[in-house]
């Protein structure tokens, strides 16, 4: 470049720094004033603000399953409503069933404002925050209630069952769920299955644990059932009290859904281990779509299932159950196991003891063998001793 096209060059450079620079710190504040109202904007639309203070929560939170409410969504887009034509998008919009998902902090946080602190109308967490969306499912049987889907009654059970025992203990959703359930872990996840992480060793294989200042009755290895079944089962296959099946779920129309009750079904879960599967049929104009997903119910009791309850009852084991298997790496128990498993000698009942009796009289007491013959002996002696005598 030529000396005086450079020289012009440098001087036009200068002449912009000097004007731009008294508006530099007009142009720094108009950005970082643009950036903050995003923020805030965006905050306000996902988190209620909340994120301000708490980022690294609400980064996690928002690939959540409660913030998306990917999970059900994604197993009706991938079985029942792949099977149907459903637009599951346009379903959800449709039918608001977006409405149970947690876009906000404040839908379980009740009371926190995050602009004014926290304030002092706070609110605690009890069974009643999470029943906003899963009283449908989830806390109504935790409390010995059939799902509210089940408003009117099916087989007579018009009473409450049996409640979960960690209820009847006094301990809520939040003693056994972990934060990280809540809130996500970062990590994009498909389902319950995946999302939900709390198992029964965490408290019952856990030496010394309490919780809410009560001892938690510790998992006995040495139990003949425990020994058989090993790590062949999950806890729950065998302590749920009971468990119900959702019926005629109408896609189309959103009604006609009943709950049965005492509907107990075993199969293969994506760690390998049996446990509870539920029945799901969904319906749409004409056609029926079955499925069959893992699921705990929370109807835990501290009994466990007799024998003859799986051995002797291969519909239990879901003998000849066919539909989808909803979630991945499930499966039905293959016919050789049932076979298996229903055709196992039961252990025999210990017999009952015998009704007492009268007393039977004192048998006599055995005589030495040979005694007879030793008396006749000397019986003999003494009379021969006596005839000598005589003569």
């Amino acid at each position: 470049m030529p000396k005086r096209e450079y020289a012009r060059s440098c001087k036009s450079v200068s002449t912009i720094v000097r004007t731009a620079k008294p508006m530099l710190p007009l142009i720094v504040i108009a950005v970082l004033t643009v950036s903050l109202v995003s923020i805030a904007i965006a905050a306000e639309e996902d988190f209620g603000g909340c994120e301000m203070c708490h980022s690294d929560i609400a980064e996690d939170f928002s690939t959540s399953l409660h913030y998306t409410g990917a999970g059900m969504m994604d197993e009706y887009a991938k079985f029942a409503a792949e099977d149907f034509g459903i637009d599951m998008d346009e379903y959800y919009a449709q039918w608001n069933c977006s409405n149970c998902h947690a876009a906000t902090c404040e839908k379980c946080h009740v009371g926190y404002e995050a602009k004014m602190g926290h304030g002092d109308q706070t609110q605690e967490i009890t069974i009643a925050t999470c029943d906003q969306c899963h009283y449908k499912k989830q806390t109504s049987i935790f409390v010995g209630e059939i799902p509210a889907h089940g408003k009117i009654p099916i087989e007579g059970a018009e009473v409450a069952h049996p409640a979960d025992i960690h209820y009847e203990k006094g301990l809520i959703c939040t003693d056994c769920h972990n934060v990280e359930e809540m809130h996500g872990s970062g990590e994009e996840v498909a389902s319950q299955l995946e999302a939900v992480t709390t198992k029964c060793e965490d408290c019952h294989n856990s030496p010394g644990k309490e919780v809410k200042g009560m001892p938690v009755t510790q998992f006995a290895p040495d139990t003949p059932s425990h020994k058989i079944h090993g790590d062949k089962l999950d806890c729950t296959a065998c302590h749920l009290g009971w468990a119900p099946r959702c019926v005629n779920c109408h896609l189309d129309t959103r009604k006609g859904t009943h709950v049965m009750i005492d509907d107990f079904h075993l199969a293969i879960g994506a760690d390998g281990k049996i446990k509870p599967f539920m029945n799901m049929t969904a319906a749409y104009d004409s056609a029926i779509h079955t499925g069959y997903g893992a699921w705990f119910p929370h109807t835990v009791t501290d009994k466990a299932k007799e024998c003859a309850d799986c051995h002797e009852n291969p519909e239990v084991l879901c003998e000849g159950c066919e539909g989808d298997i909803l979630g991945e790496g499930g499966s039905f128990i293959p016919q050789e196991t049932i076979d298996r498993i229903t055709g196992m000698a039961m252990p025999t009942e210990t017999a009952e003891p015998a009704e007492p009796t009268e007393p039977a009289e004192p048998a006599a007491t055995p005589t030495p063998p040979g005694f007879e013959l030793i008396f006749a002996v000397i019986a003999i002696a003494v009379v021969v001793l006596l005839a000598k005598r005589r003569h």
